[in-house]
């Protein structure tokens, strides 16, 4: 699960964010997972990527 995650992250959160002043958080809450991501220009938005527990 961690690694279908992982690459799904890398689609939606680019490493170029970095540069650009973003930083990324992954947690769980009432069983999905969740990836809030903020950044300087743009804000913050937090969608929702999967669910949590085990496969």
């Amino acid at each position: 699960m961690t690694r279908l995650i992982d690459r799904f992250l890398a689609r939606v959160a680019p490493k170029a964010t970095v540069s650009a002043g973003c930083s990324n958080d992954r947690y769980c809450s009432g069983g999905l997972y969740y990836l809030r991501q903020c950044c300087l220009d743009e804000g913050c938005h937090t969608p929702v990527i999967g669910a949590c527990g085990s496969p």
